[in-house]
């Protein structure tokens, strides 16, 4: 399990509606990732998204089904990869001045993925903590 926080100098509910619109995801991560909604608003628990990421040179799709919306408060999806499920939990603070998030993700490796799994979990990791810091910076700016 990998944790993430940062504190950003925004209201929660703006904090909140940038990190669960996945369309804005390509934005700040600084992978070359493309994210789109399969299901039809509103977006909510039970709404799918699908994913574009590019890894070591091949695009490679994977959907996920978010399992918790609270808003402003939490969010969670589950991957529904068979060979590299994932869940990813989002969490929002307000703190004086802004929001504490806290991201975690928990990946469960399957078949050949466990042997170069770890390689991309580890670069996934990284890119959260380049993608909070951007994130960060993009909307202290009014950037997003």
């Amino acid at each position: 399990m990998a944790r993430h926080v940062v504190e950003i100098e925004r209201q929660i509910e703006d904090v909140f509606a940038v990190l669960t619109d996945v369309t804005k995801t390509g934005q700040w991560y600084p992978a070359k990732v493309e994210e789109w909604w399969t299901t039809p608003p509103p977006h909510g628990v039970g709404s799918v998204r699908r994913a574009r990421v590019l890894v070591m040179g091949r695009g490679i799709e994977n959907d996920a089904i978010v399992t918790e919306y609270e808003p402003p408060r939490r969010a969670s999806m589950k991957g529904l990869s068979s060979m590299a499920p994932f869940e990813a939990n989002l969490s929002f603070e307000p703190i004086e001045g802004g929001t504490r998030v806290e991201v975690e993700t928990v990946f469960r490796l399957r078949g050949v993925t466990r042997l170069i799994g770890p390689m991309f979990v580890k670069n996934y990791e990284r890119g959260w903590d380049v993608g909070m810091a951007n994130l960060k910076r993009m909307m202290e700016a009014g950037e997003l």
